[in-house]
């Protein structure tokens, strides 16, 4: 309500005289200055009364955002109105809104519900108050870094303010826009340490601030004679992003190392103490280091360049200062500085704090899966948790995003858990898990798989165990593989197979793939398996992709495709001209023979065998496709093509 004062003071102007307008003036600015110091000394306690551990970063940092956000609003509100009048009715009127939203926040504050330990803390003496945070070595180390974190920003930023104006002579509105963009460089401090606080920590946050604004500091203290408006914003923006970064990492170790009894007393003192260092530090530091440059003939730009230059010492020093506080538990420093040069863990953790602030399955189910296409391994604490997630969906997609990170040993129970407990339900994923990264004590879990009656889990475990190079599985798995006439068996065994000592059991894939039983989609995927032992399941992809749209079309290409590998170009060409797929592939299909005749490689042996077993007119078209294929990788020669008509 002081503040209200200044709206009368005009109003009295005619009728009192001066001194009695000046006395009005006075009067509301002391007053607006004491209860306004009041009610920040009693933030910080407010603020741990309405905020847990695990939240304490981010409403910090989210309160500092809107608090800057509406500060950018309300200083562009001003500049616009101003700029079509500046007359004193404007002032007053914006000083009576001003007063109203005071109003109207005291009451909204009036209503947060809050626990007895502010008043028990507030009702300790002063003296007492003192002693015991002076008495705690943690506390003690706040103090000295909270007055160095602010004599950072004040020893660097009002003089920026300064420079800009005395030193490149710039107009205020100039420095009105730098005025934004350090507050812009606040909003984005603001919602970048939301998102990070809660999980590195405060320290590491206050430090890489405190420490960062050097980078301002270092462009002015060789800044060019030219003034720069981009130059000089990046270094806006960087302070401003320190400097919201600062009072963030402050609160929120203030608030993780003082218990709730102390708090009160502690955080007067602080400030307190804080603010008389900062505020000294300004103005008979920063400002007589300035009149001293300017005494000794140091006019312009130069006096400003040499004065950043002295102050990068006294950060050196305030870094010092702020490196001693006590570490809590916290990100090493190195692994928060590659957080900032990894945007992919930024976002990660960003969906990370979607996930602790839901409590909706589907939404969880959905976060899970959003961290797994991430692929960050920032949050695989957070996705082991959610391992015991009564929804299978949540379980499925924890399992599946941790399968794309690497992880530790506890991780790794958790899965082998999973791979013990989870037949029907996620087995099938912690096999697959077990064979991607190499967990060897998932071995005899996996050979008991391969008994089960959960054929998806069965089929995996088969991959996982040649993954493993368990070979002594490979006789029972090649054996269930062979005698099975279940879909998901087939395709895993033969996927199995591929993987297992190069061509070995190609004869085997190829045969079953022969079974006229089988769906279509079975027979590509057990061909595939098939092309793959000869590294051509991208080529033999790529060939399916076409034959199954357009089987004229996609033959033709396929047999193009293999020219200079096992056919010569000439015969290929007649091949390609002939007018349909009956008429021609019996003539393909007899070439098989006299490609594997004319070859003495271990591959076209085994192929030659299996020709001679089921005899080529009893080859499927695909098939006779895929030996093409394998047979033209494994050829060193051209052969020519025979029985083509003429």
């Amino acid at each position: 309500m002081f503040a209200s004062f200044l709206i009368a003071a005009p109003m009295a102007a005619p009728y009192v005289p001066q001194a009695v307008v000046s006395a009005i003036i006075l009067v509301a600015a002391f007053g607006f200055a004491l209860f306004r110091s009041m009610g920040v000394v009693a933030t910080s306690p407010l603020e741990g009364e309405v905020t847990t551990p695990e939240n304490r970063g981010a409403f910090l940092a989210g309160n500092h955002l809107r608090v800057t956000t509406t500060q950018i609003i309300a200083m562009l509100v001003i500049i616009l109105i101003t700029r079509y009048t500046a007359e004193i009715w404007v002032y007053q009127l914006l000083i009576a809104i001003a007063c109203l939203i005071g109003l109207y926040a005291s009451t909204v504050l009036a209503r947060i519900p809050e626990s007895q330990m502010p008043q028990v803390s507030a009702r300790i003496p002063l003296g007492q108050s003192f002693r015991r945070l002076w008495g705690q070595k943690q506390a003690r180390g706040l103090l000295f870094a909270w007055s160095g974190g602010l004599v950072s920003f004040m020893m660097v930023i009002p003089f920026m303010m300064i420079a800009v104006k005395n030193g490149y002579g710039t107009q205020d509105s100039t420095v009105l826009l730098f005025s934004l963009i350090l507050l812009v460089g606040g909003v984005s401090s603001s919602v970048i340490n939301g998102m990070i606080a809660d999980q590195v920590g405060p320290r590491p946050i206050l430090l890489l601030s405190t420490a960062g604004l050097l980078l301002p500091a270092g462009m002015w203290a060789f800044a060019p004679e030219i003034f720069s408006p981009l130059l000089v914003g990046v270094a806006f923006f960087i302070a401003g992003y320190c400097k919201f970064g600062i009072i963030v990492g402050l609160n929120h170790y203030f608030l993780s190392s003082i218990g709730d009894a102390d708090r009160v007393g502690s955080a007067l003192f602080i400030r307190v103490f804080s603010g008389v260092a900062a505020g000294l530090s300004g103005t008979l530091i920063g400002g007589g280091l300035l009149s001293w440059l300017e005494f000794s003939g140091f006019s312009g730009m130069d006096g400003y360049r040499l004065y950043f230059r002295i102050i990068i010492g006294v950060l050196v020093v305030m870094i010092f200062l702020v490196r001693s506080l006590e570490k809590l538990n916290e990100w090493p420093l190195t692994n928060v500085i590659s957080l900032f040069m990894a945007p992919r863990d930024l976002y990660a953790i960003h969906v990370l704090n979607r996930l602790r602030n839901h409590d909706d399955s589907g939404e969880d189910a959905r976060t899970v899966k959003r961290l797994g296409a991430i692929g960050s391994t920032i949050p695989e604490t957070e996705l082991r948790e959610q391992l015991d997630s009564p929804l299978l969906t949540v379980r499925v997609n924890a399992l599946q995003a941790l399968g794309n990170i690497s992880f530790g040993r506890k991780t790794e129970d958790a899965v082998l858990n999973q791979l013990s407990c989870g037949e029907h339900t996620t087995a099938w994923i912690a096999a697959e898990i077990v064979g991607k990264h190499q967990i060897k004590r998932g071995v005899e879990l996996l050979r008991w798989g391969l008994g089960s009656s959960d054929h998806f889990f069965q089929g995996k475990c088969m991959v996982a165990l040649v993954r493993l190079g368990d070979t002594a599985s490979y006789a029972q798995i090649v054996s269930l593989f062979t005698a099975s006439d279940n879909p998901r068996i087939i395709i895993h065994g033969a996927k199995a197979l591929s993987l297992m000592d190069g061509t070995t059991y190609q004869t085997e894939i190829l045969r079953k793939s022969i079974d006229p039983e089988l769906p279509v989609s079975v027979v590509d995927e057990v061909l595939t398996a098939a092309a793959a032992t000869v590294s051509q399941e991208q080529r033999w992809y790529h060939f399916l992709q076409k034959y199954n749209k357009n089987r004229y079309v996609g033959a033709t290409e396929f047999i193009s495709d293999l020219d200079g590998v096992g056919f010569r170009k000439e015969d290929i060409s007649m091949f390609a001209k002939m007018t349909g797929q009956e008429q021609m592939l019996p003539h393909f299909t007899r070439t098989l023979e006299n490609l594997a005749a004319v070859s003495d490689s271990p591959v076209a042996l085994e192929i030659r065998r299996l020709l001679s077993d089921i005899g080529i007119d009893h080859i499927p078209v695909k098939t006779a496709f895929c030996i093409a294929l394998i047979l033209s990788a494994v050829s060193d020669r051209a052969h020519p093509l025979t029985g083509l008509p003429s």
